[in-house]
């Protein structure tokens, strides 16, 4: 293991923080046009608080705001130039897109993924991902309900379509969406290497992109949904019977009352 001395003293998070380098934020920042009529909390000081307050468990503005004001002898060590107020952190969430923060991870994620992996060697977990989705609730007012109405108030959301590399347990690509709206959809962002071998829920339900995941090389993995429909086209060997494969068949598959694809 290497003994090198360079992190010796320094806190987690700051630590943390030595793998963001600055000139990559300064320039996705100028792309975006983030830090535009900025004159205090740029883009960079606006991450090292998000990450903070996930780092510490957060729950609040104030929780934030409290926690660096204890460590505001220290906040110049992590690039932050004065303590963030309340008000200053929900206009620059306000003001400033998203968009900048995703285009940051992955960039990120470009730099790092090859460090991630477990395994240098290339196995089926470096081809296999899992695509799927969870919902954040919030109140009705921010966001329509999604599914059955539940006892007491009912709640909206958020929802958070995740493709993770199964040997990197990271995301590799990350939608957002009202929970409300179908997860079939997002379906069509997904694009993969040929060879790769993607799972998902039967809640992603768009056979045209399912075709063209057949007709690019992906294999695909889900559950079949009550109103599919498939016809057998021909049987095939099944050379892994004992390790529980029922059967091997190559099928058409659609949906009731409609044309297969």
């Amino acid at each position: 293991m290497n003994k090198s001395t360079f992190f010796t003293g320094q806190p987690i998070f700051a630590q943390l923080l030595r793998f963001i380098p600055r000139d990559m934020i300064r320039r996705i920042s100028a792309e975006h046009n983030a830090d535009r009529y900025c004159k205090r909390f740029n883009t960079y000081e606006h991450l090292v608080t998000m990450l903070y307050a996930v780092f510490n468990h957060c729950n609040s503005l104030r929780e934030v705001t409290t926690g660096m004001l204890a460590a505001e002898q220290r906040v110049n060590h992590l690039g932050v130039r004065y303590h963030p107020r309340r008000s200053t952190i929900s206009d620059a969430n306000q003001r400033r897109q998203a968009d900048v923060f995703g285009s940051i991870y992955y960039k990120l994620y470009q730099r790092y993924s090859g460090f991630l992996s477990d395994s240098r060697k290339k196995s089926i977990a470096s081809r296999l991902y899992i695509f799927d989705s969870t919902t954040i609730s919030l109140f009705q007012e921010i966001l329509r309900t999604s599914g059955q109405n539940p006892v007491g108030k009912r709640k909206g959301g958020i929802k958070v379509h995740t493709l993770i590399r199964s040997d990197l347990d990271i995301p590799c690509m990350i939608c957002y969406s009202a929970a409300a709206a179908n997860d079939s959809s997002f379906l069509k962002e997904v694009h993969l290497p040929k060879g790769s071998i993607l799972v998902f829920d039967r809640g992603y339900a768009d056979y045209i992109k399912l075709n063209s995941f057949s007709a690019s090389g992906v294999t695909w993995i889900t559950r079949r949904r009550s109103r599919s429909a498939y016809d057998v086209l021909e049987e095939l060997d099944n050379p892994h019977k004992e390790k529980g494969v029922i059967a091997d068949k190559r099928i058409r598959l659609g949906h009731r009352g409609c044309n297969r694809v």
